[in-house]
């Protein structure tokens, strides 16, 4: 991959956040280079910021190994009236959520805060070895790092990641206290810069919206199949203009240019209302 330059990179924060961590990975290992790095308070916001900032990269979530797609990101990414702004890269982040705070003693710990989703993820870990802790949500990771780093508690703890530890200043009392311990979640890196015209490790994502008649799904996966394309997601969201009618998010591995994948999608604009090529993108490990 050639080298990319770009004024500014904005991500989902606050620093110290899972994205924060998959945007500076991004960086340092695809060959980036960026003047500023801005946290952004929501996947709205960081869309937003791209669309009117010509000279610059977001990356943002995409799917969770056990949360699922990220809809907000989908949603707010379908609302670009700029088409030269697409998927250009993925990337997937293990996910270690640790157990932070300022003391060592695990047994002085009577409260807990953490994102909503950290929570749940630890919930089990949870039950088993903190049973009579007192669980308090908060807006992110992170912000549940900072608040147990700024409180002179030490009666506190927050579920965040080992750079929050880090960052704040905390003490790692317990660490890979996932539930499930393959939780990964995946990033996309939009830009207005292709990264690369293709590769044999690459993934292709549209949208479409099927014609209004029984079977119409089944007609744009028989297609696909036809054409030996494996279809890697597939997810539906609403067309917000009727209710009923949907719009299908998919990805399907392989790139735009190669011969299998743009006889298909000519052939699907015959059985569709509308398609939309999102980017064709690598795949970083």
């Amino acid at each position: 991959m050639s080298e990319l330059k770009a004024k500014n990179i904005y991500y989902l924060g606050p620093d110290g956040s899972n994205a924060h961590n998959a945007m500076l990975k991004f960086v340092e290992s695809c060959n980036v280079i960026v003047e500023n790095h801005i946290a952004c308070k929501s996947i709205k916001t960081a869309l937003e910021a791209i669309e009117n900032d010509f000279d610059s990269i977001c990356v943002l979530p995409i799917e969770n190994s056990i949360e699922g797609i990220v809809r907000e990101t989908i949603d707010n990414f379908l609302k670009f009236k700029d088409s030269s702004i697409r998927i250009n890269g993925e990337l997937t982040l293990p996910i270690n959520h640790m157990l932070l705070s300022k003391t060592n003693n695990k047994t002085k710990i009577t409260k807990v805060f953490s994102h909503p989703q950290a929570l749940a993820q630890c919930g089990n870990f949870l039950y088993k070895n903190y049973p009579n802790v007192e669980l308090k949500e908060v807006s992110s990771t992170s912000y549940a790092a900072q608040k147990v780093s700024f409180d002179n508690d030490e009666t506190i703890a927050a579920i965040a990641n080992e750079t929050c530890a880090k960052l704040f200043n905390l003490n790692i009392i317990e660490s890979n206290i996932n539930d499930e311990k393959d939780n990964k979640t995946r990033f996309y890196i939009l830009s207005r810069t292709n990264l690369f015209d293709g590769d044999i490790n690459s993934k292709t994502a549209v949208i479409l919206s099927t014609k209004n008649h029984s079977g119409a799904l089944c007609d744009v996966l028989q297609i696909l199949a036809k054409h030996k394309i494996n279809l890697t997601c597939i997810d539906s969201r609403p067309s917000r203009k009727k209710l009923g009618e949907y719009m299908f998010f998919m990805e399907l591995d392989g790139h735009e240019t190669e011969n299998k994948i743009k006889t298909a999608l000519d052939e699907l604009t015959n059985y569709v209302d509308f398609i939309r090529v999102l980017g064709s993108f690598k795949i970083y490990n």
